[in-house]
């Protein structure tokens, strides 16, 4: 493709200045094509591609007759753009003949120091991580198969992974894979697969990569014949070099049509200023979006769309083939106007979008309401499915809210828009425009495939998750502790979820989590979905009523939000019970844990929520005999052996274990949150205890702020509470360090922590020192050991509460 002229030629990049739109002639030393300038010119031209050394000698004639009137113009050379993959090659060439192996090749080590878009000289590309490199002449010392990176390691390799199957044919095996991936958009080898053991059987089956769309043909037969089972006839990487050294492009993908040159496959239904005025820009953060008004009578509130880029024909249809959901934005046409811009003119929502008004706190909805909104994005979902679509950019931003009440499902109307990311419901079927992927959003399959493959209903599904997290966390965006698109993307690939949200009903949270397999095909459809959500009864909750079931004796006691109450059954029921009455700004949620994890042996047993004319929070607990630990200790009626003591906080760590597996913590540890069922001082097994007080319950989420007015007591905090004033840090391992003084507590017969006398800003000094409380007199040593792991200042020295249960139970076996 490179010609040069006596006359003033330039140098251009295919891709960045020129295009072929269609080929005219193609002979094995020669391909014609018409061209289209993308920049620098405007004038009509052909690409002559010369591949052959009959080629390379007609284009010295072109180079030479060229200016003269009657002579085609040659207008400039078009760069080989390989440059990258030619370094990468010579670097190979160069590890190979030191008879080392680098055993790890992908894009992913292959570090950018200079980038030039113009000019592909201009960029420089290094290999990194010798991580599993190994010496040809020495033996191998490791034969980890769980770090082999099996989709890109050669079929050997897999077949056996010992010292023989490491040579120079291995690593140019996964070159082929690096090329593959250079230029599939960074996509993942078997993208739409997520278990790495099913890869290994695919490859082995002789399942290959499928051909790049942007692939050259002699490039793709260079990457074949990397992939050639039997080694021996692969390549060298000097080979690979020669023949970089001489490919030319000659086949490309589409290219999306510029916005001056759209027409609408509709035509035009409206025209500007003749049937509707673009007034005020209102925003939107992918789209301009623009107050517009009827010249007509026509009274419905509208918006006017202006498209940065053009809309596909998937995007297109959506607007104009689906007119029979109630929950779908509705479009009127698209606008001609002189501004060369594409205009799309839609229904007005006059609340804006979900997002801003949850962010905002503009709109609180209900557990309820929450429903019945998901309930409608769901039906829009399936109407979409039902005409082969899926929308592909599923968020609480692109769902736009027409009627709100907070309290009452039935007043909410939402509609769903944005249709930017629409595509068959196809997951194989390919989109190379290289756009950028919503990443917080989308479902690890479609990351793997950098956004060119895998799109599907089951797709749309784990985004609706997201969505529905997104909402029940009251507009807070997914991942927004992290710095970048990278670290979300690879915190998904590794399997990473989002935490639980704070405030929100307990039943949709297995639903939410059901949408997050990261294999496809065990995520539910939107039409089980929605009989899921469906059968969420809130008001079923409440079972049992005041003075119908139970009722109130005497006052026990207050403490900050909650009264407790003596209480008995109205019905014949033996167990003894409590009823607790909670008035804090969050009581409903702090009820719902209590009901949540009631189940389990060493927690407080709730029978229930107690319907009441007061309408508050009421609650029926189980009865403690013996009331709680600390009262316990300190009024020296219970002074357990250190064998008793080990029981107990087998039982406290094992509840904590259920707690967090729920995807919540505790965030309140200490021995008056621990009721006394079964004491015997010195009979271990006669001992029973179980957790109580979820007033400070939050989900595992250490990004979370802490809102509320109250927070845990400084003298049971872990550092990284302390340090942000109670406001964020906790997590599984702040309660392990709460666990510690909760141990140090009992081992001291109920003393208080730092002391009675000692004030807050005295002891957050001494904690932020690194000051730890002393060990207690009557303290076995192996306990003590155990309660200064809890102790470290960074949270992940400490042990977990999996590792503190075995260290008890290693401490009973003995």
């Amino acid at each position: 493709m490179a010609i040069r002229s006596k006359f003033e030629l330039e140098r251009y990049q295919y891709g960045i200045d020129i295009r072929k739109t269609h080929h005219i002639y193609r002979k094995d030393d020669k391909i014609i094509s018409f061209g289209e300038w993308i920049r620098r010119r405007k004038d009509r031209c052909i690409i002559v591609e010369m591949i052959t050394d009959i080629g390379k000698h007609e284009a010295f004639f072109y180079q030479e007759l060229n200016g003269h009137d009657h002579i085609i113009r040659t207008f400039g050379s078009i760069e080989n753009n390989f440059n990258q993959i030619i370094y990468i090659a010579n670097a190979m060439s160069f590890i190979a003949s030191k008879s080392i192996v680098h055993g790890d090749l992908g894009c992913r080590n292959v570090l950018v120091f200079k980038l030039d878009s113009n000019q592909p000289k201009n960029n420089l590309v290094k290999i990194t991580d010798f991580g599993l490199a190994r010496s040809l002449k020495i033996s191998s010392i490791s034969k980890n198969y769980s770090i082999i990176p099996k989709r890109y390691c050669a079929l050997e390799i897999l077949r056996n992974n010992d010292q023989s199957s490491y040579t120079e044919k291995s690593d140019v095996y996964s070159m082929g894979v690096l090329m593959w991936e250079a230029l599939s958009n960074s996509e993942i080898p078997y993208s739409h697969i997520a278990d790495d053991n099913r890869v290994v059987q695919v490859k082995l089956d002789s399942e290959r990569l499928n051909r790049p769309p942007i692939c050259d043909r002699q490039l793709w037969s260079l990457m074949e014949s990397c992939w050639e089972n039997d080694r021996e006839w692969r390549p060298t990487f000097e080979d690979i070099k020669d023949i970089l050294s001489v490919i030319k492009p000659s086949e490309v993908s589409d290219v999306p049509t510029s916005i001056s040159s759209y027409e609408p496959p509709i035509g035009y239904t409206f025209k500007l200023n003749v049937d509707v005025t673009r007034n005020g820009l209102l925003g939107g953060r992918f789209r301009k979006i623009y107050e517009a008004q009827w010249i007509s009578s026509r009274q419905e509130s509208i918006v006017l769309i202006e498209m940065d880029k053009a809309p596909t024909k998937y995007e297109v249809s959506c607007y104009t083939d689906f007119n029979n959901c109630r929950h779908l934005i509705n479009t009127f046409g698209f606008v001609e106007n002189n501004f060369g811009s594409i205009m799309l003119l839609q229904e007005r929502a006059p609340h804006g979008h979900l997002q801003e008004l949850l962010k905002n706190n503009t709109f609180k909805p209900s557990s309820m309401v929450l429903i019945d909104i998901f309930l409608q994005i769901i039906d829009a979902m399936i109407y979409i499915i039902s005409k082969g679509m899926i929308h592909g950019d599923l968020r609480c931003s692109n769902v736009l809210v027409f009627q709100m009440n907070s309290s009452k499902p039935e007043e909410n109307l939402i509609k769903l828009t944005n249709f930017a990311f629409a595509r068959p419901n196809e997951p194989s079927l390919s989109d190379d425009r290289r756009v950028t992927i919503p990443v917080e959003y989308c479902a690890p399959e479609i990351l793997r495939s950098a956004g060119r493959l895998n799109y599907s209903e089951l797709s749309d599904v784990y985004s609706m998750g997201v969505l529905m997290w997104e909402a029940c966390s009251q507009g807070r965006l997914p991942y927004d502790y992290l710095i970048s698109n990278k670290e979300v993307r690879q915190k998904k690939l590794n399997g990473e979820k989002l935490p639980r949200p704070w405030i929100f009903d307990r039943q949709i949270w297995p639903i939410i989590k059901s949408c997050w397999y990261n294999e496809p095909q065990l995520r539910d459809d939107f039409k089980v979905i929605k009989t899921q959500l469906s059968s969420i009864n809130i008001e079923s909750q409440f079972q049992y009523e005041l003075n119908v079931d139970v009722k109130i004796t005497n006052q026990l006691q207050s403490r900050h939000g909650q009264i407790f109450y003596n209480a008995e059954w109205i019905r014949k029921k033996k167990t003894p019970i409590i009823l607790i009455v909670l008035s804090t700004e969050t009581a409903e949620h702090e009820a719902s844990f209590y009901i949540e994890l009631s189940s389990y042996k060493y927690i407080i047993h709730t029978f229930g929520l107690v319907k009441n004319d007061l309408r508050s929070t009421m609650l029926i607990q189980e009865r403690a005999p013996f009331g709680n630990l600390l009262t316990l200790l300190q009024s020296q009626r219970f002074k357990p052996s250190s064998k008793v003591l080990i029981t107990i906080f087998s039982q406290i760590a094992d509840a904590m274990i259920y707690i967090i597996n729920q995807d919540i913590i505790h965030g309140d540890l200490r021995c008056a949150n621990v009721l006394v069922f079964q004491m015997d001082p010195f009979e271990a097994k006669e001992n029973l205890v179980k957790l109580t007080n979820f007033s400070l319950t939050c989900t595992n989420d250490p990004s979370c702020k802490n809102n509320r007015q109250t927070s845990i007591s400084i003298r049971y905090a872990a550092p990284e509470i302390v340090e942000s004033a109670g406001q964020s840090n906790y997590s599984d391992l702040s309660d392990v360090y709460s666990m510690g003084v909760l141990m140090w507590e009992a081992c001291s017969q109920g003393e208080v922590p730092y002391g009675n006398d000692t004030s807050d800003n005295d002891i957050q000094r001494r904690k932020l020192n690194g000051e730890k409380l002393p060990m207690p007199k009557e303290c076995d040593r192996q306990i003590w050991d155990i309660i200064e792991d809890c102790w470290y200042n960074e949270p992940q020295l400490r042990y977990n509460f999996n590792d503190m249960k075995k260290r008890l139970s290693d401490f009973n076996d003995e």
